[in-house]
């Protein structure tokens, strides 16, 4: 849902539509999401502040309650 690799913070939107795209391949209890974004392989880089780490979390966070909203439960 996240990609570390860029340094374009994703919107909670394209985060939900990431996980509703995996909810069509897996069902919704197979399926989870967390916080581990492998910042520290890429420490030195410049979109793995601090800031854009904690700002990659609340998209994260904001984008899976969209999907709860989406998926009604």
């Amino acid at each position: 849902m996240i990609n570390p690799l860029d340094p374009q913070v994703e919107s909670a939107e394209q985060v939900r539509d990431r996980v509703l795209q995996a909810v069509r391949h897996l069902s919704v209890d197979q399926l989870g999401t967390c916080d581990d974004f492998d910042f520290s392989l890429l420490a030195d880089d410049a979109f793995t502040l601090r800031e854009t780490a904690f700002a990659r979390v609340a998209a994260r966070v904001r984008g899976i309650a969209r999907v709860t909203e989406s998926l009604g439960s």
